[in-house]
């Protein structure tokens, strides 16, 4: 029945003869000081000015509004370009993309390919929120949302069905 003196045995007290007290000695004790406790700074009381009561009006002197002085590197560009290959197409929506206008002259291109670049650059200029502009036979413009075309001859252009 070892394995029930070995039950007994675990739930019975301990002796005092099997307790050990680690009893601390004076030179312990003295070793260590303690440590004061940090103190919070006081708080500080903020000042604000009382606010006005309801039926005074404060009046504020106002600045007039200053327009921004424009950068030098605003200048508009104008991209020039003569296409030879539908492949082209993908430079100039991209500088349709980066906001710049572009005047196709198609007088090199055959007409197939010329009507293709037409009809798929109208589809990029529509989806950037620009316009297309037929400005001669073989020439058009096409602008992103930032610039706008004026002159003399747009109401004819536009009056002759040129315009998109």
């Amino acid at each position: 029945m070892a394995f029930l003196d070995n039950f007994k045995n675990a739930l019975r007290p301990y002796d005092d003869d099997d307790y050990i007290e680690n009893e601390a000695t004076e030179e312990e004790t003295n070793a260590f000081e303690p440590v004061p406790e940090p103190q919070p700074a006081p708080a500080q009381e903020e000042y604000s000015e009382p606010k006005p009561k309801f039926g005074k009006k404060e009046h504020r002197a106002y600045a007039a509004p200053q327009p921004a002085p424009a950068p030098e590197k605003t200048r508009m560009r104008l991209m020039l370009i003569t296409p030879t290959e539908f492949d082209e197409a993908a430079e100039i929506a991209d500088n349709l993309k980066d906001r710049r206008a572009v005047l196709m002259n198609v007088e090199k291109t055959d007409n197939e390919t010329a009507r293709r670049l037409i009809d798929f650059l109208s589809g990029v200029v529509y989806a950037l929120g620009g316009k297309i502009m037929r400005i001669s036979a073989q020439a058009y413009v096409l602008t992103p949302t930032n610039v706008d075309l004026v002159g003399e001859g747009m109401a004819d252009l536009e009056s002759a069905g040129l315009y998109f």
